[in-house]
């Protein structure tokens, strides 16, 4: 079974090594959106290129955050593959099933096996505490700290069956609507490094501006 994850990067270069790595080891192929980075993201993503089957998109920076746009790239580039199933991953992102050892693309094959058409994911989202900085650090090994966050079921449909006729751009990249999803039973694993310390919250998120259909949607 063949498996594209897709990918979108902007200034992300503190995460894409490892994340790169992450998802060659469970044997998928990846799709990336790099949405003008100017931090190396690129770079690093074109040196990888060697050590599996990955793909680099543009997506021009406009110098606001498009949501929207990013998510009917990702739908183009999803039609436009021949794969069974696709991943929708962010760079600070970890996905896993939750069977110690067991790789992406395996838990992937089971849930197809049994007859589901997408997976729902748990988040559980790691931060820092208050004077620490974990960013030029081991982050996966030295972030103890999470909380689980689940405001409705399923939350996050973030892996699905090509064929299956589904969307997520309605939902945000969140859900997928379509007259036939079927969840599969057993929910896999999302950790979420959304910021490794205090400056890196200040530098990511204070002054960024949304387009206007993102706001106009919610």
């Amino acid at each position: 079974m063949s498996v594209l994850a897709v990918l979108a990067v902007r200034n992300e270069s503190i995460h894409l090594p490892g994340q790169l790595d992450r998802l060659l080891n469970d044997q998928l192929d990846i799709a990336i959106i790099d949405n003008g980075s100017d931090d190396g993201s690129r770079e690093i993503c074109e040196e990888f290129q060697s050590k599996g089957s990955i793909k680099i998109c543009d997506q021009p920076w406009t110098g606001e955050f498009s949501l929207h746009d990013q998510l009917r790239l990702k739908a183009d580039i999803i039609r436009s593959s021949n794969h069974d199933w696709v991943v929708h991953v962010d760079a600070d992102e970890w996905l896993q099933t939750p069977k110690p050892g067991q790789s992406l693309l395996d838990g992937l094959e089971e849930a197809d096996a049994g007859g589901a058409n997408c997976v729902n994911f748990n988040e559980f989202v790691f931060v820092p505490m208050v004077g620490e900085d974990f960013y030029q650090t081991d982050y996966v090994q030295q972030m103890r700290r999470y909380y689980f966050f689940q405001p409705a079921y399923p939350r996050l449909m973030r892996a699905w069956k090509r064929s299956a006729n589904v969307s997520n751009i309605d939902a945000g990249g969140h859900k997928l609507s379509g007259t036939n999803v079927q969840i599969h039973p057993v929910d896999f694993n999302l950790r979420h490094y959304i910021a490794l310390s205090e400056e890196h919250v200040m530098k990511k998120y204070v002054g960024r501006k949304f387009s206007r259909e993102d706001l106009e949607s919610g």
